[in-house]
């Protein structure tokens, strides 16, 4: 089957360009089965790798993390509250007794003593004021839940952009697997023609025994096409969240369309300076970081907490019941306290240069992310503009090779041309099909790339 037909039925990620559609499929659905049908499609792949995927599952544990830290960042401004309930019971004995004059005497009777405690107690402690430290930390916590979730978004779109990566490698070894075998039965049907003309002494042996070392040498790459796309099986079937094994028999299918036009480069870099979720992420450890640098100044401010505590207890005789819960005597307390850590040893120095350091960190990699947005999205645009020239280049070489090599063997069953010239056009067919293919998968990879800085999220 040619390369015109083949395309038809094998076209891909219709209209990538148009990057809604392939970003529609990528949203959560229920869970997936982990048994994948006979043939797979790029959107069936997406949605399972969203719920399968090990890397993306912890990650959500982090953005979980984060919300339990903000949550008890919170906390920092309710009182603390603690109670206590303590039932005693002590029994001594004593033989001896110590005189006011005079060594140690031994009683007569060994005497026993026993007494009995009961104790209850509520106690509440509020910090009134420690320099707004922990509006400071509530802000840190908080910036951190923002880039947790803008990681989860980053981290979905990693995941998605690898299986759309790893589908396209895969079916481009799927197409090339096919090209074989088409150039298997063509060496085939030449080398019957071959030893028909030579059984009539049309053509030499040596005709024979090339086109017979031509079809041997394209199942011997028939073998190869096979083993590579068995790997890329494997590692797209890995990246979705499933075992090595699902990869085994399976058969991947593409949509029509291929992508058309070439993208507006500064519209893209605009959007996805806004948009891209690990330059939000940063930008939130940028905000968590300035927050650190303010409840680290803070330590050198005073402290004053507050606390208030009710308690009751009392002491029984040997007599009364071991269970005591309403001790008579009471009491309660009330107490404000201020403390200043006036010099530990500059530590709070250190604890404020690492926090100014950290802040500078996280603004230089927010900028070396903007850099890396812009350089990342141009390239991506000026392969895309050099494969789109090239392909239309390669379609035209392939065009004119097939229609050489149609002639050629024309001539070839009528005897009018040789076995050099035919070689040599089947050469040139089979390069200029294999060039075209690699270039068409080539430019849906660079479009799939951009895809990726087109909208933040997948």
């Amino acid at each position: 089957m040619r390369p015109a037909a083949r395309g038809h039925r094998r076209q891909l990620l219709a209209g990538i360009a148009l990057v809604a559609g392939g970003l529609a499929v990528a949203r959560p659905v229920a869970a997936q089965t982990r048994v994948l049908p006979d043939t797979l499609d790029i959107g069936r792949a997406v949605r399972i790798a969203l719920t399968e995927s090990p890397a993306l599952r912890i990650t959500q544990a982090q953005a979980d993390q984060a919300g339990a830290g903000r949550l008890a960042a919170w906390g920092a401004f309710l009182p603390t509250a603690g109670g206590n309930l303590g039932l005693t019971r002590s029994t001594s004995a004593r033989s001896t007794y110590e005189a006011e004059e005079g060594p140690t005497e031994r009683l007569p009777e060994r005497l026993s003593f026993t007494s009995q405690y009961a104790n209850q107690g509520f106690g509440l402690q509020l910090t009134l004021l420690e320099g707004g430290r922990r509006f400071a930390q509530l802000r840190e916590a908080a910036a951190g839940v923002r880039a947790a979730q803008r990681r989860l978004d980053d981290r979905q779109r990693q995941v998605l952009a690898t299986v759309r990566g790893e589908f396209l490698e895969a079916l481009r070894r799927q197409e090339l697997l096919e090209l074989t075998r088409t150039q298997i039965a063509d060496r085939e049907v030449e080398l019957d023609i071959a030893q028909r003309r030579y059984e009539i002494a049309a053509v030499e042996r040596t005709d024979v025994l090339a086109t017979e070392s031509q079809l041997l040498n394209a199942r011997i790459r028939l073998i190869a096409e096979q083993n590579l796309l068995e790997v890329n099986l494997r590692q797209l079937v890995v990246s979705m969240g499933l075992p090595p094994e699902a990869g085994e028999g399976l058969v991947l299918t593409g949509d029509e369309g291929m992508p058309a036009g070439l993208p507006d480069i500064d519209v893209i870099v605009r959007t996805a300076v806004t948009s891209d979720p690990e330059l939000a992420a940063l930008e939130a450890d940028r905000s968590a970081a300035s927050a650190a640098l303010w409840a680290a100044r803070t330590t050198y401010l005073p402290t004053i907490t507050a606390s208030m505590n009710w308690g009751r207890s009392e002491r029984f005789g040997p007599e009364a019941s071991f269970w005591q819960f309403r001790p008579g005597d009471t009491g309660q307390t009330f107490s404000v306290s201020v403390s200043w850590n006036i010099f530990n040893g500059f530590l709070r120095e250190q604890q404020n240069a690492q926090a100014s350091a950290a802040r500078r960190q996280a603004e230089e990699q927010l900028r070396l992310r903007r850099l890396e947005i812009e350089r990342d999205v141009r390239r991506f645009g000026a392969d895309i503009e050099r494969l789109a020239q090239t392909l239309e280049l390669l379609e035209r070489d392939y065009a004119i090779s097939r229609e050489r090599l149609e002639m050629e063997q024309e001539r070839y069953r009528l005897g009018t041309g040789g076995f050099l010239e035919l070689q040599s056009a089947v050469g040139s067919a089979q390069g200029a099909e294999t060039a075209l293919i690699q270039n068409q998968y080539d430019y849906r990879i660079a479009w799939s790339n951009l895809v990726e800085y087109v909208e933040g999220r997948p």
